[in-house]
């Protein structure tokens, strides 16, 4: 087969979502991989002897690894956050419409469709980051089988190499004085193997932030310092009916937001899971390792993927907000005040601002807006007055508020956000070609489908 009746296949003949999910599993072993085995293993890219204790699975695959193909591994990066198409955005105009940023839809939903969490991608040529684009040509981008080799394209324009190897993490790494405590968690003796890909969602938990000006504007609610008595923070002059009427504290509205980015990571990773099913691979679906270090917030133990790394903030109120990953210049960064991409919080404010209302943004007042020169949802007179409409821009108070509180963060605790790192990767899959030898030597019939031990067929 070609990858075009590959394609084909994907889309017209794999089973229905229902159907998948009577069968759906994390199936841990794949082809190279060993477990409860009594043997020691050098990891074939860091070097590191592992050693596993012998137990009643005992299994040591016969098999050489089998990467996925660059098909395969497109297909799942666009089940996981790929385009298709425009956004509804059918909020009220006056329900905060303007808590929605992009019109750029994608596979997965995220709150105010930030698209903050793209796809860190690991496998046997290195790193990657799958950030697809925001341009769309219609409001359903894959409608016919002439739209499927689209899903190669974007998997081809939106990946971006950030390592020619594989990051030097595995189940050995251990912290000086502590040999027995397992960084990277105890369950993971297979981590990052040859023949693997890890998909990884990773978070920009800060972006999200944005959402202070609906916050502001529209639910009336400002932020108090509950370490400092309660006291407003820094938004005292705004504070009066019809403005900021309803305080919360900065420790709850921060947890929110955190949590609200996490669940797109959830949708990416069950949308994974489903295409994997749905090909016969193996989706090993975990979360309890050590993101920080992989992303190299300890390079005295592993350099990881060389992220830039603040130094610790001891005025940060609380341990979890003490540390700041940034990321990578122009590839993907944090969002958090002081940094090297905002400097003060006027500065982040006005991006903001000017990525949605200025040049090229879907609400600019200008011939080149987003709805005008791209793509819109709606038909063409609604285009025009919702453009046009006097609500879908808040009042310029809202913009001084929450520079004010930014600031008064920044002042007062050395960073914004206070309570959190923005970078976050702490719940991902690793996708493998199965080894059905371990299942058919120690488990009962059903948990290798015919898709998995027929999948040569069609993937090979």
């Amino acid at each position: 087969m070609t990858d075009k009746d590959r394609l084909k296949h994907a889309f017209d003949e794999t089973p229905s979502v229902f159907k998948l999910l009577t069968t759906i599993r994390s199936r841990r072993v794949g082809l190279g991989y060993r477990i409860d085995s009594g043997t020691s293993i050098r990891h074939p890219a860091t070097g590191r002897t592992l050693t596993q204790a012998q137990g009643p699975l005992k299994f040591v695959s016969a098999k050489e690894p089998k990467p996925l193909t660059r098909l395969e591994e497109a297909l799942i990066a666009w089940a996981g956050c790929g385009p298709n198409g425009l956004v509804a955005w059918d909020i009220s105009m006056d329900g905060g419409f303007h808590e929605l940023t992009w019109i750029a839809g994608r596979t997965c939903p995220s709150p105010g469709n930030s698209l903050a969490t793209d796809l860190l991608i690991i496998n046997d040529s290195g790193a990657y980051i799958y950030k697809p684009t925001k341009s769309r040509s219609a409001p359903i981008e894959i409608q016919s089988e002439a739209d499927y080799d689209k899903v190669l394209k974007w998997y081809d324009e939106g990946l971006i190499q950030i390592l020619d190897q594989r990051p030097d993490i595995d189940f050995a790494i251990r912290a000086p004085g502590a040999p027995n405590a397992t960084l990277m968690g105890p369950y993971q003796f297979n981590m990052n193997m040859p023949g693997s890909t890890w998909f990884l969602p990773l978070s920009d938990s800060g972006w999200l932030n944005s959402v202070l000006i609906n916050m502001f504007d529209f639910w009336h609610s400002y932020l108090i310092d509950e370490w400092n008595g309660g006291r407003p923070a820094g938004t005292e002059k705004w504070i009066k009916e019809g403005m900021l009427e309803l305080p919360n504290t900065i420790a709850a509205s921060e947890q929110g937001i955190l949590q609200s980015e996490s669940y797109p990571v959830g949708c990416m990773v069950q949308n994974m899971r489903l295409a994997c099913e749905a090909m016969g691979l193996g989706a090993w679906v975990y979360c309890g390792f050590s993101p920080n270090i992989l992303m190299g917030s300890m390079p005295e133990i592993a350099r990881g993927l060389g992220f830039q790394v603040e130094a610790p903030n001891p005025r940060a109120p609380v341990s979890t907000g003490q540390e700041k990953i940034f990321g990578i210049e122009g590839v993907k960064e944090a969002t958090y005040v002081p940094s090297p991409r905002f400097k003060s919080a006027e500065q982040l404010v006005n991006f903001w601002y000017e990525e949605k209302y200025g040049t090229g943004g879907p609400l600019a007042q200008s011939a080149d807006n987003y709805l005008r020169a791209i793509g819109s949802p709606w038909k063409k007179d609604e285009t025009e007055q919702i453009i046009t409409h006097p609500r879908n821009r808040p009042p310029e108070w809202v913009r001084e508020a929450i520079i004010a509180y930014i600031e008064y963060c920044v002042n007062n605790f050395g960073q914004w956000p206070v309570t959190y790192n923005p970078m976050q990767a702490r719940f991902g899959c690793v996708v493998h070609n199965v080894d059905v030898d371990f299942y058919d030597t120690h488990y009962k019939e059903g948990y290798i489908t015919d898709r998995i031990r027929n999948r040569g067929k069609t993937w090979s």
